[in-house]
């Protein structure tokens, strides 16, 4: 039996494969604001940060002001084109399953706002496996700060000890994230975090593949 009674998932590279989409979406936004788009790579060692500090980084003279029009460009082209371009990595959908038959709780929490995260889950064919959805709706904070774990999630389960809660995820923020929840975390190295600032970070385990995960599920 496995000694986690609750799995907390990030969703972008972590049960998902969403960089292509990613790209796309803010290159379209760069375009369509007349500036030069940073180059895809950079775009994708962004990935797991909110929007609004996104568009600060990849774009350090963006006035203050004119941040909410560009994220609303970017979610538009998103939710038209972005979505399309989503796909779980193979082997998600059966880790999910074995762990929902070992009796595991399992949460989803994303950087990503939480509309597109209900509504990707729901066309990836995944959204009732999870007791659990959170993304960012403007009004709860963000990975890393560890408020939605004391707040939200740890009041939900009241009945688990931290030690039987493990994050999942594939860059430092959900790292930190977990570290700072006081919760065990695996890094999901497969996915877009950078590999010498997450290993600094000393994951609890690291995992290659996602179906590397069933073994947690288990035992």
């Amino acid at each position: 039996m496995s000694k986690y009674k609750l799995i907390i998932f990030d969703f972008d590279g972590t049960l998902a494969i969403t960089h292509k989409a990613i790209v796309f979406c803010f290159t379209k936004t760069f375009e369509s604001f007349n500036v030069t788009p940073p180059a895809a790579d950079i775009i994708i060692g962004t990935i797991g940060i909110n929007l609004p500090n996104t568009f600060k980084i990849l774009h350090p003279a963006i006035a203050e002001s004119a941040i909410p029009e560009w994220v609303e460009t970017y979610r538009s082209y998103y939710r038209t084109e972005g979505e399309k371009q989503v796909d779980l990595f193979r082997g998600t959908k059966q880790v999910l399953q074995l762990a929902r038959k070992s009796g595991l709780s399992l949460g989803v929490f994303s950087n990503k706002h939480v509309s597109f995260v209900n509504s990707l889950l729901q066309k990836l064919k995944i959204h009732s496996f999870f007791d659990l959805i959170l993304g960012d709706n403007g009004e709860i904070i963000m990975k890393p700060s560890p408020a939605v774990f004391n707040s939200i999630i740890k009041p939900l389960f009241p009945e688990l000890d931290n030690s039987q809660i493990l994050m999942v995820g594939d860059t430092a923020i959900d790292l930190l994230f977990a570290k700072n929840a006081g919760i065990d975390v695996c890094w999901a190295a497969y996915g877009y975090g950078d590999r010498a600032q997450c290993l600094a970070l000393e994951p609890t385990f690291a995992i290659d593949d996602i179906s590397e995960l069933a073994v947690f599920v288990q035992h």
